[in-house]
């Protein structure tokens, strides 16, 4: 009887051993992939100690198939038999990826391609503001191009039920072209509107746009940014994208516009300004209607600037 029980006990022992051996790292995200050998992942990584349980399971057919592609996040002191019901259940880790508004294919593409957790090169660039910018969820191992084909699909969707708003006279391109612009000079809410009336009337009165954002868009080959300020060589460079020298708009859009951008272009606010400038705060903008009051809040931005020793 003694040597039944001491049996039994050594029995229950293995089983608690193998079932219940327990992580021993906090919060750590194990990548699975479907192939490999898991118990000599697992052992390799360290989570677990021996990795009794999915040494059974590597040996075993039947179990190994029930385990599922993906990542999954594990625990400190989660039991062995808690992961491997994640596992053989497809509870992996949703991932989220946000791309802000403004932003050029390019640098798009730039951030898809250095994501790790996703497969497949992206060559080549999509056309500029073909991309929604929003957050996106996708799982470890989704492809790159299933990203850009979301963004693709709810670009168009967005402008599928905006342009039947379209009450400006503009074509829905330029709508598109102009809420890139405006998506570049300002970030704040309770300017879009303001800034897209001052287009709306320059575009009117045939006055070209003057918008150092497609200046920007020009000396940088398309990419968006450079990593300094502007110069009066800048101004007169010659570009089709430089509204400095052409007149009326760049042939497409400078970056990826958010819904709000493209709101504002089909809906500008009733004003009669036809310029601004940055205000002393660096955020917010002055605007005025006529030249003169223009060259003053200059001035007086300038001021500010020197006295903060910029």
């Amino acid at each position: 009887m003694f040597k039944l029980l001491a049996v039994c006990s050594f029995c229950i022992g293995i089983v608690y051993v193998t079932l219940y051996e327990s992580s021993k790292m906090k919060d750590h995200s194990f990548l699975f992939v479907k192939g490999d050998n898991i118990y000599e992942s697992i052992k390799k990584d360290g989570s677990f100690g021996k990795a009794a349980l999915f040494f059974i399971v590597e040996k075993v057919s039947v179990l190994k198939r029930k385990l599922q592609t993906g990542e999954y996040k594990i625990h400190y002191n989660e039991s062995a038999l808690s992961v491997f019901c994640k596992i053989t259940n497809g509870n992996d880790v949703t991932r989220k990826l946000t791309i802000p508004e403004g932003l050029t294919t390019q640098m798009i593409v730039e951030i898809l391609n250095n994501n790790e957790f996703l497969t497949g090169e992206i060559e080549g660039c999509p056309e500029e503001a073909s991309l929604m910018p929003d957050t996106y969820f996708y799982k470890f191992h989704d492809t790159r191009k299933s990203i850009i084909d979301k963004m693709a699909s709810q670009m168009q969707n967005t402008i599928l039920q905006l342009q039947a708003k379209n009450n400006t006279g503009i074509s829905i391109k330029d709508i598109i072209i102009l809420a890139s612009i405006i998506e570049k000079e300002t970030g704040l809410d309770e300017e879009r509107r303001i800034v897209s009336s001052v287009y709306h009337n320059r575009l009117k009165k045939k006055m070209r746009l003057q918008s150092c954002p497609t200046v920007i868009y020009a000396v940088s080959n398309g990419y968006g940014k450079i990593n300094r300020a502007l110069t009066k060589k800048d101004l007169f460079s010659a570009s089709p994208f430089n509204t400095y020298r052409v007149n009326g708009m760049p042939p497409t859009p400078i970056c990826c516009p958010g819904k709000k951008a493209i709101e504002a272009a089909l809906n500008p606010a009733d004003t009669n300004f036809l310029y601004f400038v940055l205000s002393e705060d660096g955020v917010h903008h002055k605007f005025s209607g006529d030249f003169a009051e223009q060259v003053k809040n200059k001035n007086n931005r300038k001021k500010a600037m020197r006295s903060k020793g910029h």
